[in-house]
């Protein structure tokens, strides 16, 4: 049963490919208007389709469905504000996505969110997930030493060898 008074039949089936467990009414709710929202942009442009074959065949060989850039770059629904790749790929992919930078454009992706262009990709299939270095070194003293490594790389790649390291 639909949580808003009227839904149209494609924002059910694009809600039935929906990620992750059941979550609370208000929640439900919201991703709800999240996809409401979308697919008032989408049938504007024409792009409602390859945005059901994208979610439905779940492959990155699809083009690019695009949404207008704000201003800021985030995307409100409902009094929430995020970034719509992040949104999108959070609905469609990974529930558990917690930050922008977890994510990384395809190659093919050409309205890749950090292009910076007027379009904004939100083809959930566009973005691959990467690790960060909090989650692959989990204390802060692994943390700390991946950092040390990341540093020492940076200065042998820029002063050449070990010794120029004498001047720190």
């Amino acid at each position: 049963m639909s949580i808003l008074p009227f839904t149209f039949p494609i924002v059910k089936r694009l809600l039935g490919w929906k990620k992750g467990e059941q979550i609370n009414g208000q929640e439900e709710k919201w991703c709800e208007k999240a996809v409401k929202s979308l697919v008032k942009k989408l049938k504007k442009t024409g792009q409602l389709d390859e945005l059901e074959k994208a979610i439905t065949t779940q492959n990155i060989n699809t083009k690019c469905i695009t949404i207008p850039r704000s201003l800021d770059g985030r995307l409100q629904v409902s009094h929430r504000k995020g970034l719509p790749h992040v949104i999108y790929s959070r609905l469609w992919r990974w529930p558990d996505l917690q930050s922008p930078h977890e994510l990384r454009a395809i190659e093919l992706c050409e309205y890749a969110f950090h292009t910076k262009k007027d379009e904004v990709c939100v083809n959930p299939y566009h973005y691959q997930r990467v690790e960060t270095p909090s989650e692959y070194y989990g204390t802060t003293t692994e943390l700390w030493y991946y950092y040390i490594s990341l540093f020492t790389m940076v200065l042998l790649q820029n002063y050449g060898t070990t010794t120029s390291l004498s001047l720190l």
